[in-house]
């Protein structure tokens, strides 16, 4: 009687053992850090384009999407342009030139270049 009393008494034991163990290794497991408002924001805020230059100025690019959708871009002064991995201008990027255009949006969807990454 004794053997099987120690048996039961060791297999609660176990029982129990894993029963604290396994919620708080899951929770570890699966814990994330939430985003603040901040990171949000700045991920609902800019948008990426790709596609061909169809018109480029001094001021801004015109790209077509492959869905054929016509998306005209400001460029400003903040504005990273790169060609080939080297930094660039605007006078560097030439029609039916692919593209590919991280844009934040502002005031009526009004598109603001952040960079634009040629070739």
């Amino acid at each position: 009687m004794r053997k099987t009393a120690r048996m039961f008494t060791l297999a609660l034991g176990s029982v129990l053992a894993t029963s604290l163990l396994v919620p708080t290794v899951i929770g570890q497991a699966s814990h994330q850090q939430p985003k603040s408002d901040s990171q949000m924001q700045k991920s609902a805020q800019t948008v990426t384009i790709d596609g061909k230059v169809s018109a480029v100025s001094e001021n801004s690019v015109t790209v077509v999407d492959s869905k054929k959708a016509e998306n005209t871009i400001t460029i400003d002064t903040n504005t990273k342009i790169t060609k080939g991995g080297k930094a660039a201008t605007a006078a560097d990027i030439k029609a039916d030139d692919s593209i590919t255009v991280v844009a934040s949006k502002g005031e009526g969807g009004a598109l603001t270049a952040v960079s634009i990454k040629v070739g």
